[in-house]
Protein backbone atom coordinates (compact mmCIF):
# COMPACT_ATOMS: atom_id res chain seq x y z
CA UNK A 1 0.00 0.00 0.00
CA UNK A 2 1.11 3.58 -0.66
CA UNK A 3 2.74 5.00 2.45
CA UNK A 4 1.54 8.53 1.68
CA UNK A 5 -1.42 9.86 -0.30
CA UNK A 6 -1.48 13.41 -1.67
CA UNK A 7 -5.13 14.09 -2.46
CA UNK A 8 -5.42 17.15 -4.67
CA UNK A 9 -8.84 18.80 -4.46
CA UNK A 10 -8.52 21.38 -7.17
CA UNK A 11 -11.53 23.64 -7.21
CA UNK A 12 -12.66 24.48 -10.71
CA UNK A 13 -11.21 27.64 -12.25
CA UNK A 14 -8.13 27.52 -10.02
CA UNK A 15 -5.54 26.39 -12.55
CA UNK A 16 -6.34 22.77 -11.76
CA UNK A 17 -6.33 21.52 -15.35
CA UNK A 18 -2.90 23.07 -15.91
CA UNK A 19 -1.47 21.46 -12.75
CA UNK A 20 -2.98 18.08 -13.62
CA UNK A 21 -1.54 18.19 -17.12
CA UNK A 22 1.88 19.01 -15.70
CA UNK A 23 1.65 16.04 -13.33
CA UNK A 24 0.52 13.78 -16.18
CA UNK A 25 3.43 14.95 -18.34
CA UNK A 26 5.82 14.21 -15.47
CA UNK A 27 4.21 10.89 -14.49
CA UNK A 28 6.94 8.73 -16.00
CA UNK A 29 9.72 10.63 -14.24
CA UNK A 30 7.75 10.63 -10.98
CA UNK A 31 7.23 6.88 -11.12
CA UNK A 32 10.98 6.32 -11.41
CA UNK A 33 11.38 8.40 -8.23
CA UNK A 34 8.78 6.43 -6.28
CA UNK A 35 5.78 8.72 -6.84
CA UNK A 36 2.64 7.40 -8.53
CA UNK A 37 0.38 9.66 -10.60
CA UNK A 38 -1.89 7.19 -12.47
CA UNK A 39 -2.62 8.16 -16.07
CA UNK A 40 -4.01 4.89 -17.44
CA UNK A 41 -7.08 3.36 -15.80
CA UNK A 42 -9.09 1.89 -18.68
CA UNK A 43 -7.52 0.39 -21.76
CA UNK A 44 -4.74 2.33 -23.48
CA UNK A 45 -6.31 5.78 -23.19
CA UNK A 46 -4.28 8.10 -21.00
CA UNK A 47 -6.03 10.52 -18.62
CA UNK A 48 -4.69 13.55 -16.79
CA UNK A 49 -6.96 13.52 -13.71
CA UNK A 50 -9.10 11.16 -11.65
CA UNK A 51 -12.44 12.94 -11.52
CA UNK A 52 -14.22 10.65 -13.97
CA UNK A 53 -13.00 7.59 -12.08
CA UNK A 54 -14.63 8.98 -8.93
CA UNK A 55 -17.96 8.98 -10.77
CA UNK A 56 -17.70 5.21 -10.66
CA UNK A 57 -17.39 5.23 -6.87
CA UNK A 58 -19.85 7.95 -5.88
CA UNK A 59 -22.30 8.06 -8.79
CA UNK A 60 -24.96 10.64 -9.59
CA UNK A 61 -25.82 11.25 -5.93
CA UNK A 62 -22.53 13.15 -5.57
CA UNK A 63 -22.20 14.31 -9.19
CA UNK A 64 -25.76 15.22 -10.34
CA UNK A 65 -24.59 16.24 -13.83
CA UNK A 66 -23.27 12.73 -14.56
CA UNK A 67 -25.76 10.32 -16.21
CA UNK A 68 -26.12 6.99 -14.38
CA UNK A 69 -24.81 5.07 -17.39
CA UNK A 70 -21.58 7.10 -17.41
CA UNK A 71 -21.09 6.63 -13.68
CA UNK A 72 -21.58 2.90 -14.06
CA UNK A 73 -19.10 2.80 -16.93
CA UNK A 74 -16.44 4.33 -14.65
CA UNK A 75 -16.77 1.78 -11.85
CA UNK A 76 -13.90 -0.25 -13.30
CA UNK A 77 -11.72 2.86 -13.57
CA UNK A 78 -12.14 3.65 -9.89
CA UNK A 79 -11.42 0.06 -8.90
CA UNK A 80 -8.23 0.11 -10.96
CA UNK A 81 -7.18 3.43 -9.40
CA UNK A 82 -7.84 2.05 -5.92
CA UNK A 83 -5.83 -1.08 -6.74
CA UNK A 84 -2.90 0.91 -8.14
CA UNK A 85 -2.74 2.99 -4.94
CA UNK A 86 -2.99 -0.14 -2.77
CA UNK A 87 -0.21 -1.89 -4.67
CA UNK A 88 2.15 1.09 -4.78
CA UNK A 89 5.08 1.25 -2.39
CA UNK A 90 5.71 4.97 -2.01
CA UNK A 91 3.79 8.23 -2.46
CA UNK A 92 0.62 8.37 -4.58
CA UNK A 93 -1.08 11.49 -5.96
CA UNK A 94 -4.80 11.52 -6.79
CA UNK A 95 -6.38 14.66 -8.26
CA UNK A 96 -9.90 15.73 -9.19
CA UNK A 97 -11.71 19.05 -9.53
CA UNK A 98 -15.16 17.79 -8.61
CA UNK A 99 -13.93 16.29 -5.33
CA UNK A 100 -14.59 19.82 -4.04
CA UNK A 101 -18.37 19.57 -4.46
CA UNK A 102 -19.05 16.31 -2.60
CA UNK A 103 -20.64 16.20 0.85
CA UNK A 104 -18.90 14.94 4.02
CA UNK A 105 -20.24 11.39 3.70
CA UNK A 106 -19.02 11.06 0.13
CA UNK A 107 -15.65 12.57 1.06
CA UNK A 108 -15.22 9.96 3.78
CA UNK A 109 -16.21 7.19 1.42
CA UNK A 110 -13.62 8.34 -1.15
CA UNK A 111 -10.79 8.52 1.39
CA UNK A 112 -11.70 5.19 2.96
CA UNK A 113 -11.84 3.53 -0.46
CA UNK A 114 -8.29 4.66 -1.23
CA UNK A 115 -7.37 3.38 2.21
CA UNK A 116 -4.13 5.27 2.94
CA UNK A 117 -3.99 6.38 6.60
CA UNK A 118 -1.26 8.93 5.85
CA UNK A 119 -3.45 11.17 3.66
CA UNK A 120 -2.64 14.83 3.01
CA UNK A 121 -5.16 17.07 1.26
CA UNK A 122 -3.99 19.88 -1.04
CA UNK A 123 -6.62 22.41 -2.14
CA UNK A 124 -6.04 24.97 -4.89
CA UNK A 125 -8.24 28.02 -4.43
CA UNK A 126 -9.03 31.27 -6.21
CA UNK A 127 -10.82 34.35 -4.89
CA UNK A 128 -14.54 34.86 -5.55
CA UNK A 129 -13.84 38.00 -7.56
CA UNK A 130 -12.27 35.77 -10.20
CA UNK A 131 -14.24 32.58 -9.57
CA UNK A 132 -17.71 34.05 -10.16
CA UNK A 133 -16.92 35.43 -13.65
CA UNK A 134 -15.19 32.17 -14.59
CA UNK A 135 -18.06 30.10 -13.23
CA UNK A 136 -20.57 32.14 -15.23
CA UNK A 137 -18.46 31.56 -18.34
CA UNK A 138 -18.64 27.83 -17.72
CA UNK A 139 -22.39 28.10 -17.15
CA UNK A 140 -22.73 29.57 -20.65
CA UNK A 141 -20.31 27.07 -22.16
CA UNK A 142 -22.55 24.33 -20.75
CA UNK A 143 -25.51 25.57 -22.78
CA UNK A 144 -27.18 28.21 -20.62
CA UNK A 145 -28.02 31.80 -21.55
CA UNK A 146 -28.44 33.39 -18.10
CA UNK A 147 -27.22 36.98 -17.80
CA UNK A 148 -24.34 37.63 -15.41
CA UNK A 149 -26.54 39.78 -13.16
CA UNK A 150 -29.09 36.97 -12.88
CA UNK A 151 -26.37 34.42 -12.25
CA UNK A 152 -24.94 36.51 -9.39
CA UNK A 153 -28.37 36.86 -7.82
CA UNK A 154 -28.90 33.11 -8.06
CA UNK A 155 -25.64 32.48 -6.19
CA UNK A 156 -26.57 35.08 -3.57
CA UNK A 157 -29.90 33.32 -2.99
CA UNK A 158 -28.22 29.93 -2.77
CA UNK A 159 -25.64 31.17 -0.29
CA UNK A 160 -28.28 32.58 2.05
CA UNK A 161 -27.90 34.84 5.06
CA UNK A 162 -25.51 34.23 7.93
CA UNK A 163 -21.83 33.52 8.29
CA UNK A 164 -20.06 30.63 6.61
CA UNK A 165 -19.89 28.46 9.72
CA UNK A 166 -23.65 28.78 10.25
CA UNK A 167 -24.32 27.95 6.60
CA UNK A 168 -22.06 24.90 6.38
CA UNK A 169 -24.65 22.34 7.48
CA UNK A 170 -27.23 23.61 4.98
CA UNK A 171 -24.69 23.57 2.14
CA UNK A 172 -23.67 20.02 3.06
CA UNK A 173 -27.26 18.76 3.31
CA UNK A 174 -28.56 20.35 0.09
CA UNK A 175 -27.50 18.53 -3.13
CA UNK A 176 -27.95 21.77 -5.11
CA UNK A 177 -25.30 23.63 -3.10
CA UNK A 178 -22.33 22.42 -5.10
CA UNK A 179 -21.08 25.97 -5.79
CA UNK A 180 -20.78 27.02 -2.17
CA UNK A 181 -19.51 23.61 -1.05
CA UNK A 182 -16.60 24.12 -3.41
CA UNK A 183 -15.86 27.83 -3.29
CA UNK A 184 -16.44 28.74 0.36
CA UNK A 185 -12.85 27.76 1.09
CA UNK A 186 -13.07 27.74 4.88
CA UNK A 187 -16.00 25.34 4.67
CA UNK A 188 -14.14 23.16 2.16
CA UNK A 189 -11.25 22.83 4.60
CA UNK A 190 -13.63 22.02 7.47
CA UNK A 191 -15.17 19.22 5.39
CA UNK A 192 -11.87 17.51 4.54
CA UNK A 193 -9.78 18.20 7.65
CA UNK A 194 -11.20 15.28 9.70
CA UNK A 195 -10.07 12.90 6.93
CA UNK A 196 -6.46 14.06 6.55
CA UNK A 197 -3.24 14.46 8.48
CA UNK A 198 -2.84 17.94 7.02
CA UNK A 199 -4.76 20.26 4.71
CA UNK A 200 -2.85 22.80 2.60
CA UNK A 201 -4.52 25.61 0.68
CA UNK A 202 -2.62 26.87 -2.36
CA UNK A 203 -3.79 30.32 -3.39
CA UNK A 204 -3.92 31.17 -7.09
CA UNK A 205 -1.62 34.14 -7.83
CA UNK A 206 -3.09 37.38 -9.09
CA UNK A 207 -2.39 38.81 -12.50
CA UNK A 208 1.17 40.08 -12.76
CA UNK A 209 2.76 37.20 -10.85
CA UNK A 210 5.55 35.16 -12.41
CA UNK A 211 4.22 32.76 -15.09
CA UNK A 212 5.06 29.64 -13.08
CA UNK A 213 4.16 30.99 -9.62
CA UNK A 214 1.14 28.68 -9.27
CA UNK A 215 3.33 25.68 -10.02
CA UNK A 216 5.91 26.85 -7.47
CA UNK A 217 3.27 27.10 -4.75
CA UNK A 218 1.74 23.75 -5.67
CA UNK A 219 5.20 22.18 -5.69
CA UNK A 220 5.83 23.46 -2.15
CA UNK A 221 2.48 22.14 -0.96
CA UNK A 222 3.15 18.64 -2.32
CA UNK A 223 6.42 18.63 -0.39
CA UNK A 224 8.22 16.14 -2.62
CA UNK A 225 11.53 17.99 -2.61
CA UNK A 226 13.70 17.90 -5.75
CA UNK A 227 11.58 15.14 -7.32
CA UNK A 228 9.39 17.88 -8.82
CA UNK A 229 11.27 20.21 -11.18
CA UNK A 230 11.44 23.90 -10.38
CA UNK A 231 10.57 24.70 -13.99
CA UNK A 232 7.43 22.87 -15.15
CA UNK A 233 7.21 21.44 -18.66
CA UNK A 234 5.43 23.64 -21.18
CA UNK A 235 1.71 22.92 -21.50
CA UNK A 236 -0.29 24.00 -24.54
CA UNK A 237 -2.83 26.63 -23.44
CA UNK A 238 -5.45 25.02 -25.65
CA UNK A 239 -4.89 21.72 -23.90
CA UNK A 240 -5.89 23.46 -20.67
CA UNK A 241 -8.89 25.74 -20.22
CA UNK A 242 -9.25 28.72 -22.57
CA UNK A 243 -10.78 31.73 -20.82
CA UNK A 244 -13.39 33.83 -22.60
CA UNK A 245 -13.86 37.57 -22.79
CA UNK A 246 -17.23 39.14 -22.01
CA UNK A 247 -18.12 39.78 -25.68
CA UNK A 248 -17.40 36.13 -26.46
CA UNK A 249 -19.54 34.89 -23.57
CA UNK A 250 -22.42 37.07 -24.75
CA UNK A 251 -22.14 35.62 -28.26
CA UNK A 252 -22.24 32.05 -26.92
CA UNK A 253 -25.23 32.93 -24.72
CA UNK A 254 -27.05 34.31 -27.78
CA UNK A 255 -26.23 31.12 -29.69
CA UNK A 256 -27.60 29.02 -26.83
CA UNK A 257 -30.86 30.98 -26.85
CA UNK A 258 -31.43 30.00 -30.48
CA UNK A 259 -31.14 26.29 -29.73
CA UNK A 260 -33.80 23.96 -28.38
CA UNK A 261 -33.17 23.93 -24.58
CA UNK A 262 -33.19 20.14 -24.60
CA UNK A 263 -30.34 20.14 -27.12
CA UNK A 264 -28.28 23.11 -25.86
CA UNK A 265 -26.52 20.94 -23.28
CA UNK A 266 -26.21 17.94 -25.59
CA UNK A 267 -22.94 16.44 -26.74
CA UNK A 268 -23.15 17.93 -30.25
CA UNK A 269 -23.67 21.49 -29.01
CA UNK A 270 -20.99 21.12 -26.35
CA UNK A 271 -18.53 20.02 -29.02
CA UNK A 272 -19.54 22.88 -31.31
CA UNK A 273 -19.14 25.52 -28.60
CA UNK A 274 -15.76 24.06 -27.67
CA UNK A 275 -14.60 24.29 -31.27
CA UNK A 276 -15.84 27.89 -31.58
CA UNK A 277 -13.87 28.81 -28.45
CA UNK A 278 -10.65 27.08 -29.56
CA UNK A 279 -10.72 27.79 -33.28
CA UNK A 280 -12.72 31.01 -33.68
CA UNK A 281 -12.22 32.97 -30.44
CA UNK A 282 -8.83 31.97 -29.01
CA UNK A 283 -6.67 32.87 -32.07
CA UNK A 284 -8.02 36.45 -32.29
CA UNK A 285 -5.44 39.10 -31.36
CA UNK A 286 -8.07 41.51 -29.98
CA UNK A 287 -10.68 39.63 -27.98
CA UNK A 288 -12.24 42.34 -25.82
CA UNK A 289 -12.41 42.87 -22.07
CA UNK A 290 -12.54 40.01 -19.54
CA UNK A 291 -15.64 39.33 -17.49
CA UNK A 292 -15.51 41.29 -14.23
CA UNK A 293 -17.69 41.55 -11.14
CA UNK A 294 -19.97 44.60 -11.62
CA UNK A 295 -19.03 47.39 -9.23
CA UNK A 296 -22.48 47.26 -7.62
CA UNK A 297 -21.79 43.67 -6.54
CA UNK A 298 -18.27 44.20 -5.20
CA UNK A 299 -19.28 44.97 -1.57
CA UNK A 300 -21.41 41.83 -1.30
CA UNK A 301 -18.90 39.53 -2.97
CA UNK A 302 -16.10 41.04 -0.85
CA UNK A 303 -18.12 40.35 2.31
CA UNK A 304 -18.54 36.71 1.27
CA UNK A 305 -14.80 36.37 0.66
CA UNK A 306 -13.97 38.03 4.00
CA UNK A 307 -16.34 35.68 5.81
CA UNK A 308 -14.90 32.59 4.11
CA UNK A 309 -11.35 33.70 4.90
CA UNK A 310 -12.30 34.27 8.55
CA UNK A 311 -13.46 30.66 8.80
CA UNK A 312 -10.30 29.47 7.01
CA UNK A 313 -8.14 31.30 9.56
CA UNK A 314 -9.85 29.37 12.38
CA UNK A 315 -8.78 26.02 10.88
CA UNK A 316 -5.39 24.32 11.03
CA UNK A 317 -4.92 24.59 7.26
CA UNK A 318 -1.46 25.43 5.95
CA UNK A 319 -1.67 28.41 3.60
CA UNK A 320 0.73 28.36 0.65
CA UNK A 321 0.68 31.83 -0.88
CA UNK A 322 -0.58 35.11 0.59
CA UNK A 323 -4.10 35.09 2.03
CA UNK A 324 -4.77 38.38 0.21
CA UNK A 325 -5.01 36.29 -2.98
CA UNK A 326 -8.32 35.01 -1.57
CA UNK A 327 -9.78 38.50 -1.16
CA UNK A 328 -11.65 40.40 -3.86
CA UNK A 329 -9.54 42.97 -5.66
CA UNK A 330 -11.79 46.01 -6.29
CA UNK A 331 -9.36 47.11 -8.98
CA UNK A 332 -10.45 44.10 -11.07
CA UNK A 333 -14.15 45.00 -10.87
CA UNK A 334 -16.17 46.40 -13.71
CA UNK A 335 -17.39 49.98 -13.87
CA UNK A 336 -21.01 50.70 -12.99
CA UNK A 337 -23.14 50.54 -16.12
CA UNK A 338 -20.17 49.51 -18.24
CA UNK A 339 -21.00 46.96 -20.93
CA UNK A 340 -18.84 45.53 -23.71
CA UNK A 341 -18.64 47.83 -26.70
CA UNK A 342 -20.98 46.97 -29.53
CA UNK A 343 -18.06 46.59 -31.93
CA UNK A 344 -16.38 44.04 -29.59
CA UNK A 345 -19.54 41.93 -29.46
CA UNK A 346 -19.97 42.28 -33.24
CA UNK A 347 -16.35 41.19 -33.82
CA UNK A 348 -16.82 38.12 -31.61
CA UNK A 349 -20.11 37.33 -33.34
CA UNK A 350 -18.49 37.74 -36.74
CA UNK A 351 -15.68 35.37 -35.82
CA UNK A 352 -18.19 32.73 -34.68
CA UNK A 353 -20.33 33.24 -37.79
CA UNK A 354 -17.35 32.95 -40.13
CA UNK A 355 -16.28 29.76 -38.40
CA UNK A 356 -19.77 28.26 -38.65
CA UNK A 357 -19.97 29.24 -42.31
CA UNK A 358 -16.67 27.46 -42.89
CA UNK A 359 -18.07 24.33 -41.26
CA UNK A 360 -21.07 24.55 -43.54
CA UNK A 361 -18.86 24.69 -46.63
CA UNK A 362 -16.83 21.75 -45.33
CA UNK A 363 -19.94 19.60 -44.97
CA UNK A 364 -21.69 20.81 -48.12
Amino acid sequence: MADRLLLHIGTQKSGTTYLQRVLARLSGDLRREGVLYPTRLQGRREIYNHEAAAYGLLGTASFPWVPPARAQAQSGAWERLRRKVHEWDGTAIVSGEAFSVIDPGAARRLVESLGVPNTHVVITARDLGRVLPSSWQQHIRNGRSTSFATYLQQQATRRGAGNARELLRRWDDDPDQTFWRAYAIGGLVERWAPLARTVSVVTVPRRGAAPDELWQRFRRALDLGPILPESPPAIDDLAANVGLTEPEVLVLAALNRQVDPDKADGADMRALRSRIVREAFAPRPERGAPVRIPSSWVPRVSAWADDDLSLLRSTSAILVGPETDLLVDPGQAGVAGDLPRADEVAAAGGAALAYLAGLGRTHA
